[in-house]
């Protein structure tokens, strides 16, 4: 094996023969080192460190924020509900109004729904005059 520098002394044609000659041996153990040396750059790399947010962008959401939560106020505000009756027997009247109108439209649910408990009953019935 050559020393660095008899090869660096070493004109072109020289070293194309020397490449052209055969393979070089390679040193034992030396693909483990270079494993190893591998291993220890990965770990020793610095890590990532989290970037953050300028502060004029935190900001700025920030006021956002603040100018959507005056919004959604101002909106409540403008909806919300009011005492639409001055009479309270007016209000009451609209009340039993609205309950009857809801107690009608339920009555023919209720009756369809006694009419399918009856036809689930009977199989039942059946079953139970079978198994006995």
């Amino acid at each position: 094996m050559k020393k660095i520098t008899e090869i660096e002394n070493m004109d072109w044609e020289a070293l194309e023969k020397a490449a052209e000659s055969g393979p070089a041996k390679v040193p034992e153990g030396l693909e483990a080192g270079i494993k190893a040396a591998i291993l220890a750059s990965e770990t020793l790399k610095p890590k990532a460190t989290p970037r953050r947010l300028p502060a004029a962008a935190f900001y700025g959401f920030a006021f956002a924020a603040a100018i959507t939560a005056l919004v959604v106020v101002g909106v409540n505000r403008i909806n919300s509900p009011r005492d639409t009756f001055d009479d309270p027997y007016l209000a009451y009247a609209e009340v039993q109004k609205t309950f009857r109108q809801i107690s009608d439209k339920m009555n023919p649910g209720l009756e369809l729904a006694s009419e399918a408990r009856e036809a689930a009953e009977k199989p039942a019935e059946i079953l139970k005059k079978i198994n006995k």
